[in-house]
């Protein structure tokens, strides 16, 4: 399942459970048709808390959506995981994506104020490495 709400800062994109790639097909198409580019661009909180790792026929369209939401102005990223492989998957990514450097991860198990975090990050650039 999978969910995409616009926001103050820009996007929220819940990501729950196994994502197979005709969902993750549809996550595109979605936001494609929501994700618009802002004025100074805008952040996305994904928030995989219940997510598990990418299978690698989905893999791809998420690296597509990746591309497509860094080419329409994103500035920020916050990723809220709690599993290490998921988290593993998610650097490799946006490594491969070129997004690294605008990513910020938070471990949900061991943060439990992990949305104040996140949105610290995008809207204010507080970097949650360095709490």
């Amino acid at each position: 399942m999978h969910r995409i709400e616009e926001t103050s800062y820009g996007y929220r994109l819940t990501l729950e459970g196994f994502l197979q790639r005709d969902e993750a097909g549809e996550l595109l198409a979605r936001m494609k048709d929501t994700v618009r580019p802002r004025n100074g661009g805008f952040a996305v909180l994904l928030d995989m808390r219940y997510s598990r790792a990418f299978p690698a026929e989905a893999q791809e369209l998420i690296k597509e959506a990746l591309v497509f939401c860094k080419n329409a102005g994103l500035e920020r990223n916050a990723v809220v995981l709690n599993s290490a492989i998921a988290t593993l998957q998610a650097k490799r990514l946006a490594r491969e994506t070129g997004i690294a450097q605008m990513i910020r991860y938070i471990d949900a198990s061991a943060e439990p104020e992990w949305e104040k975090t996140a949105v610290g990050w995008l809207i204010d650039a507080v970097d949650p490495s360095y709490h």
